[in-house]
């Protein structure tokens, strides 16, 4: 988990850095619908992160694995993993405290009517129209909507709402806030975030205006304005929703009207493909070493007590085992393959080996282990 959250930290870092420092330049040159959709290579970089790092292993039963019994080496094996425990808690910590946030931000909402699958909730004058809801959708609506506006920018603002609908972007939106929680440590994960909410609405306004009039884009470019004009200040952040009438984002939303540009496949898939292949290269090694041969690791390990009269002769050696996995990952069937010097270490060996414990999926025989005392350093 930590190896997977330190990698998912580089790509974040990089990506995320790369995405944010030439937005603008990206903006220009692809549109924002385009620009929009780029941000799945995050997500699924950091999948293809899970795929490597969980990689299917073959295993096999005939190496043996070697073991140093040594007290300095044991005293420096619990204190590293001790604190990656502790690492583990306060990320865990850090993880429900961010989600435990965005439930407290859900809103409590009393449905009035419904439109088909979509239902309709009045808010309090003055608000902005919004949607929210991921398994049903629902439109937040001013009770002084009609008032505020014409039919025709009444029509342009729903249809607005519709593409977060149609598109489900709630629930990207949902994905994209649990990418920050689970990397809530992150500051390039929150901006990347804050500049995803941002390119959404960018291109919601060009695909409603893909194929309007001047006069339309007139009338949708008014109706931003209005909505900044009258619309009361609340809540200045809420991640289940996004209002239509942020203020962070208004200008950059005007300036774009003019230049409503299309969805481009082409850039699109070649940058999700050279991303994935960047960060695939990067991983190769990880999945090969996965791939390769490897022997059963014990989840619990017992270590043999070192023999008092070896100890006080300054006597080190080695005891090779043989032995075999039940289906419930007991050690059964002990043998001593080899000893140096014979029979000194043996019977601490196979002691303390017969309370290990492996994964049931290491079920087997012909299992081999090699244990070597060793007299602590100074």
């Amino acid at each position: 988990m930590l190896e997977w959250l330190l990698n998912g930290t580089i790509v974040i870092a990089v990506i995320g850095t790369l995405r944010l420092v030439s937005h603008r330049w990206l903006l220009q040159q692809l549109g924002a619908v385009t620009l929009y959709s780029l941000w799945l290579v995050l997500p699924m970089s950091l999948m293809l992160l899970v795929l490597a790092n969980f990689w299917p292993q073959q295993q096999v039963n005939s190496a043996a694995w070697l073991w140093v019994v040594e007290a300095q080496q044991q005293v420096q094996q619990m204190a590293m993993q001790n604190h990656s425990s502790w690492l583990v808690v306060s990320w865990l910590v850090g993880v429900t405290l961010a989600l435990a946030w965005l439930v407290s931000r859900w809103p409590l909402l009393q449905p009035k009517w419904q439109l088909g699958r979509l239902r309709v909730v009045r808010t309090p004058r003055g608000e902005s129209p919004a949607m929210t809801g991921i398994l049903r959708p629902t439109l937040l609506l001013p009770r002084d909507f009609a008032q505020r506006f014409s039919a025709q920018q009444r029509h342009l603002i729903l249809m607005h709402e519709q593409q977060h609908w149609l598109r489900a972007d709630t629930s990207a939106n949902l994905l994209a806030y649990f990418v920050c929680a689970v990397f809530w440590f992150h500051p390039v994960a929150w901006l990347c975030y804050r500049r995803f909410r941002r390119d959404q609405e960018l291109a919601c306004d060009a695909q409603v205006l893909a194929d309007a009039a001047p006069r339309q884009r007139a009338s949708y470019a008014q109706a931003l304005l209005q909505v900044a004009a009258t619309t009361q200040l609340g809540p200045r952040y809420n991640p289940n929703l996004y209002r239509y009438g942020a203020y962070n984002t208004m200008k950059e939303r005007i300036q774009l009207l003019k230049q409503p540009q299309r969805l481009r496949y082409l850039p699109m898939v070649c940058a999700t493909l050279v991303s994935l292949a960047v960060v695939g290269a990067w991983q190769a090694p990880v999945m090969a070493a996965n791939s390769q041969q490897s022997e059963a690791t014990p989840i619990v390990r017992i270590n043999p007590s070192y023999p008092t009269t070896a100890a006080e002769q300054g006597i080190e050696g080695q005891v090779t085992l043989s032995f075999s996995i039940t289906t419930d990952g007991k050690v059964s069937d002990v043998e001593v393959v080899e000893s140096q010097p014979q029979g000194v270490f043996d019977e601490a060996a196979v002691a303390a080996l017969q309370k290990w414990r492996y994964h049931p999926e290491h079920a087997g025989a012909g299992h081999k282990v090699a244990l070597a005392f060793q007299l602590a350093s100074e």
